[in-house]
């Protein structure tokens, strides 16, 4: 049974919190929400920015905060702090092994895979349009410019590991969003044979959970709209809704400022449905 750290990334309203929590239902896995543990200062531990990181993650991963504060006072570096800590988290839920999701994983991987070498990298990818459209509902990031920017920089360097792990690699995967909600149960079997496990059904069936909202209201007072519909049971409403939402100028905007940073021919595949051989 594998005991290698997994990976979730992809871009921002990509569906990584929701498959984040199909693949914990995975009697395996371990995980819970996002660290961005690649943006601790390390050298800055001991100040008020970590501390606050360690209130939310002792909210998040109901941990008890004294014991996260020997974790960070004993761990040399981020990395073995995060892998000490998710150890703490896995082991307490009786699972072999744990999950990172954070968005940006997926730009930070070869930094994952110098301190796991054995950590595999999940990354979904949606219609970019479609992620544009929930960025403007959510009034964030919602200019052509700065979405292109992100997207380029995440999605971006998907591209570039999947041109460099062809023709096939056990440390990197990619699926797309609408097959994940469109064939929830087939795109979940590629997921868990991919991480060299058994299949088990619960990890393709979600009805909806309310307490990472919660969790995340309780620690920043703030309510995330991804959490909010992570309420709710698996659905394909959120998929084409830049249709509805977005003007042709504002799809237009958007492709020319991803095809100006060299991403076209990517953005096109995917926007066409046919993701590049590999994905």
């Amino acid at each position: 049974m594998s005991r290698a750290p997994v990976f979730v990334g992809g871009m921002f309203k990509s569906g990584t919190t929701l498959l984040r929590a199909m693949l914990s239902q995975h009697s395996a896995i371990a995980s819970g929400l996002e660290t961005y543990w690649f943006s601790w200062n390390w050298e800055q531990r001991q100040g008020p920015q970590f501390q606050e990181a360690l209130d939310r993650l002792s909210t998040f991963f109901d941990l008890d905060r004294e014991a996260l504060i020997a974790l960070a006072q004993a761990a040399p570096t981020s990395e073995d702090f995060l892998d000490r800590m998710m150890r703490m988290v896995a082991e307490r839920d009786g699972k072999p092994r744990w999950a990172e999701k954070t968005p940006g994983n997926v730009a930070h991987v070869d930094r994952i895979w110098a301190h796991w070498q054995d950590a595999q990298v999940v990354h979904i990818i949606r219609d970019p349009r479609d992620i544009f459209a929930s960025l403007v509902e959510a009034r964030k990031w919602d200019t052509a410019e700065d979405f292109a920017s992100r997207w380029c920089d995440i999605v971006g360097q998907g591209e570039r590991l999947r041109v460099r792990l062809q023709p096939s690699s056990d440390r990197y995967l990619a699926i797309r969003y609408e097959e994940l909600i469109g064939s929830p149960e087939n795109t979940m079997r590629t997921v868990v044979s991919f991480l060299g496990e058994t299949w088990e059904p619960a990890a393709a069936k979600f009805e909806g959970r309310a307490e990472d909202f919660q969790k995340v209201r309780d620690a920043t007072g703030k309510e995330s709209t991804t959490l909010a519909r992570l309420r709710q049971p698996l659905g394909g409403e959120r998929v084409g809704i830049w249709e509805r939402v977005l003007s042709e100028s504002q799809v237009e905007d958007i492709r020319a400022a991803v095809a100006s940073r060299g991403f076209g021919d990517l953005y096109e595949q995917i926007t066409r449905g046919a993701a590049p051989a590999g994905f």
